[in-house]
């Protein structure tokens, strides 16, 4: 096997290649999840050794496949910049590595996103993807819901979690600490606790809390990218919880800045206009990007009439990317036999032979993640 990591434009890159006999001329563009810095910039020689490939890598290896990873020059919300990164790799790979017979695009969760969109905007140098665990609805949709999700909680438990006018340069997305003294605030107010749950459709208090530190994360993250707030819930009535009319009364009302708000619908909206195969996967329960964020995408592509090249599968696991390594690579089996035979997977549950035991776990905002190939560096 071979491994590069380097440096293209400010974006960090590992290429994986199995050797010269096992490689089936055929490369994995992999968009990952959200992070919230990048990648640090590549050492200087003399390089250490690679780190060794993951699971996830090694199951893609056996079949065969390079992987090449962009590192993204930008860390959280990367979806203006990553494209052209991903690009820089692609044609770096095909000029020292050769022209791959066949390109696969494969994402998760942020890179999920990116994946949808590659197909729908890029699509000509790429045979099929693959989204695990994707966002798949227009960005500012999910990113309002989960604005909308924060500013409720504020509205039952002010001043456990920073203002979301002035979060803090220093809050980290992924805090035990924080999201411990936030499951303690729930776990004090059980009616209050069990409202905000409603709202979320998330099972459990700590669920509760790891998500509501990510996206207080995210929020800073959009923000200081759009360059205001692009965040906007005066229009919304609240409802679905266990007492919508208290939830309406108490809840703070935000304007968006106009300029912020086109800033995140610009870079992050699907439109469902799909050139090549695309083959979703997800769990059952996502307390982060719901599975039914899915059924808003295949809306958009029976209505332009290419809903027959997008497929939704999903495993019987809780939490955000809890999909194993073998589950991703049956899926690009699948996805592969459809590009190279026309066999289209059928919706539904991802086939069984595949690891599909079910998983419940207490699902965090962002656990560590199974399908998660190794950083570049």
């Amino acid at each position: 096997m071979h491994t590069e990591e380097g440096q293209i434009d400010g974006s960090n890159f590992r290429i994986d290649l199995p050797p010269g006999t096992v490689w089936n001329r055929k490369l994995i563009v992999y968009y990952h999840r959200y992070q919230s810095d990048p990648h640090p910039i590549a050492p200087k020689p003399p390089t250490p050794p690679p780190n060794p490939p993951t699971r996830l890598t090694e199951q893609l290896l056996t079949r065969g496949y390079a992987v090449a990873q962009p590192g993204y020059r930008a860390g959280g919300w990367a979806i203006a910049t990553a494209p052209g990164d991903a690009e820089a790799l692609r044609r770096y790979f095909g000029k020292h590595y050769g022209t791959p017979r066949e390109t696969f695009v494969v994402g998760q969760s942020m890179g999920g996103l990116l994946t949808v969109l590659t197909l729908e905007q890029h699509a000509r140098d790429y045979a099929g993807g693959l989204a695990l665990c994707g966002v798949l609805t227009p960005a500012d949709l999910i990113m309002q819901r989960a604005f909308a999700n924060r500013v409720a909680f504020d509205a039952f438990f002010p001043g456990v979690l920073p203002d979301v006018e002035h979060i803090p340069a220093g809050f980290r997305m992924n805090d035990p600490q924080t999201a411990a003294v936030v499951q303690k605030a729930l776990d004090a107010h059980p009616p209050e606790a069990a409202l905000l749950r409603s709202l979320a459709d998330i099972h459990t208090n700590r669920g509760l809390a790891d998500v509501l530190v990510f996206n207080t994360y995210v929020i800073q993250d959009l923000r200081a990218k759009a360059g205001g707030n692009p965040f906007d819930n005066r229009n919304l009535i609240y409802t679905g919880t266990t007492d919508d009319n208290a939830l309406n009364a108490k809840v703070r009302r935000y304007s968006a800045d106009p300029r912020a708000l086109r800033y995140v619908a610009e870079f992050g909206s699907p439109t469902g206009d799909l050139k090549r195969p695309l083959l979703a996967l997800h769990t059952t329960y996502d307390p982060l990007v719901p599975a039914s964020t899915a059924g808003y995408y295949d809306e958009l592509t029976r209505r332009l009439g290419v809903g027959d090249r997008f497929v939704q599968q999903y495993v019987d696991r809780d939490g955000h990317c809890n999909i194993t390594p073998e589950q991703v690579g049956s899926a690009l089996d699948e996805l592969a036999a459809w590009v190279d035979a026309g066999k289209r997977p059928d919706p539904g549950r991802l086939p069984d032979g595949t690891g599909q035991e079910p998983v419940h776990q207490e699902p965090n905002a962002t656990p560590a993640q199974p399908t998660n190939i190794g950083r570049p560096r």
